[in-house]
């Protein structure tokens, strides 16, 4: 299995911020300046090469977010991201863990809910209020954040 050898390996706190892999999932440095003061971040490595990364927040003690999950396009489709969920749940165990992404994001929808993610909620309009510009993915103006959970074990 070519992901067996993927790890999660924690970016301390000192070390400077991946932006240029944190990009590949959201639109600019300034909605990541929103969140990612408040995260662990992760880099996901394959033999011994940063291939992506991961910044997790714990919103409270039985409840974490997704707030990035990217991986480098020519290491896509090869079941690292989804490894990565399996990861993230063994380190936050019994937690529930929760995702968003805009409603054009197709491919992140999809694979979200390939690996047990349930849509929890949509926040309307979320992309016209928080961004300066328009967003377009897969041809679809985004508008509305969809929330997606995961439930731990124990609910």
């Amino acid at each position: 299995m070519r992901n067996s050898g993927i790890i999660l390996s924690k970016i301390p706190k000192h070390s400077p911020i991946p932006f240029e892999l944190l990009l590949l999932a959201d639109e600019n440095v300034k909605s990541i300046d929103k969140y990612i003061f408040d995260c662990v971040i992760y880099a996901v490595i394959d033999n011994e090469k940063t291939i992506g990364v991961c910044a997790i927040q714990e919103t409270n003690n039985d409840t974490i977010e997704i707030k990035n999950l990217a991986i480098l396009v020519k290491h896509r489709n090869c079941g690292i991201g989804s490894r990565c969920i399996q990861m993230i749940e063994e380190k936050y165990a019994l937690k529930n863990v929760f995702v968003a992404t805009g409603d054009g994001s197709v491919d992140a929808l999809r694979f979200y809910k390939r690996n047990g993610f349930k849509e929890y909620a949509v926040n309307k309009e979320y992309f016209l209020r928080n961004y300066d510009n328009p967003i377009v993915e897969n041809g679809i103006l985004l508008k509305d954040q969809i929330v997606l959970k995961k439930t731990n074990h124990c609910d």
